[in-house]
């Protein structure tokens, strides 16, 4: 059994993208990239058992393969995007004394600077230039705390279309964890509740964060986000500008990110709980995006509420098929991010 997964995932990764980095470090583009309509999740009652059947079998080939995927059907407007976008790069243009005002201080909730977050402290390339995440962001929790709160002025627009697009987000995760539920039980051969991965994080938060990937000058030829793959148990991602890059087939491509589409990934989290069977998705932010960029990843289930930082929610044990050894220990999304948190903001020395 893998003991240590906080251990074991940095390693992972820092070989998945060696044997990559030796075939070419440049991505190229994909031009079959998976897109998946889950409009038949959403809407059970107008669609067949056959055709949920089918986006399962979907969903089940790239989360055992790539860990990622893109979606349409999810019935979120374009307007709403179009508004979210307008409003996040008004927020951006802000002074930065302006934007410090929206700052919690501990880099989890509000407004971060930009180069004040480092995954490079996980994964490190040896690159001076990298050592700090080129990028800008403003983070809101689901549901919302008394930090996101500390709006005022012109940023009420900001807010609130972050704020509709998590309430439409919702019923995008529970369609999308039943998916994974589904596609679970085929592939253990076992008879799961619909929404068994939606319930066992009953009552978890979520996390939206709003990103700027600024043209820096100096840094033209820097990756803005290392690679890494995601903490939790899916990410949901919306943005304006191509830039995301993933490893699929042992090489670097391109992720294409047309409108209307939105991009799913798959994170450490479920990989345990599938005991391996879903890949933990391995991407980074490249140099090639010479644009602003701005992107809104939705990080579902950051662990249970709770007053006391100190309470850490069980979890669950991997799920195994009749005869299956667990490859993991139980682990909750809250449980394994406590591992990283001090190394992800900057605050540890590792």
């Amino acid at each position: 059994m893998i003991s240590e997964p906080h251990k074991y995932f940095p390693t992972q990764i820092k070989n998945v993208v060696d044997a990559a980095d030796a075939i070419s470090p440049d991505a190229i583009d994909n031009q079959s990239y998976p897109v998946i309509d889950i409009s038949t999740w959403l809407n059970p009652s107008m669609s067949s058992d056959k055709e949920r059947e089918n986006v399962v079998n979907q969903v089940l080939e790239e989360a055992t393969t790539g860990g990622s995927f893109n979606i349409i059907g999810h019935g979120i407007d374009d307007a709403l995007f179009d508004r979210l976008y307008t409003a996040a790069r008004s927020f951006f243009s802000m002074s930065l004394e302006q934007k410090m005002g929206f700052s919690s201080g501990d880099n989890l909730i509000g407004y971060v600077a930009n180069r004040n977050e480092s995954v490079a402290s996980i994964h490190k390339s040896g690159s001076t230039q990298e050592q700090k995440d080129l990028r800008e962001t403003f983070s809101m929790s689901s549901p919302p705390n008394n930090i996101d709160g500390n709006v005022r002025g012109h940023t009420h627009e900001f807010h609130n279309a972050i704020a509709e697009y998590i309430e439409q987000l919702q019923s995008v995760e529970k369609a999308i964890k039943q998916i994974f539920t589904a596609a679970l039980s085929a592939a253990k051969g076992i008879d799961l509740p619909a929404t068994y991965l939606k319930d066992v994080e009953e009552d978890a938060t979520g996390l939206l964060r709003a990103s700027r990937y600024p043209s820096t000058p100096g840094f033209e030829d820097a990756t803005k986000l290392l690679p890494h793959s995601d903490l939790g148990t899916i990410t949901i991602i919306a943005s304006s500008e191509e830039g995301l890059e993933e490893i699929r087939d042992g090489r670097w491509y391109k992720v294409p990110m047309r409108k209307g589409e939105l991009h799913v990934s798959v994170g450490e989290v479920y990989t345990m709980w599938s005991n391996g069977l879903f890949k933990n998705n391995i991407h980074r932010v490249g140099k090639e995006a010479k644009k602003d960029r701005i992107s809104f990843p939705y990080f579902t289930s950051q662990g249970k509420l709770s007053s006391n930082e100190s309470v850490m929610d069980d979890g669950i044990s991997p799920i195994c098929s009749n005869g299956e050894e667990p490859r993991f220990p139980r682990v909750s999304p809250k449980s394994h991010g406590m591992h990283y948190i001090s190394v992800l903001t900057g605050k540890a020395n590792e």
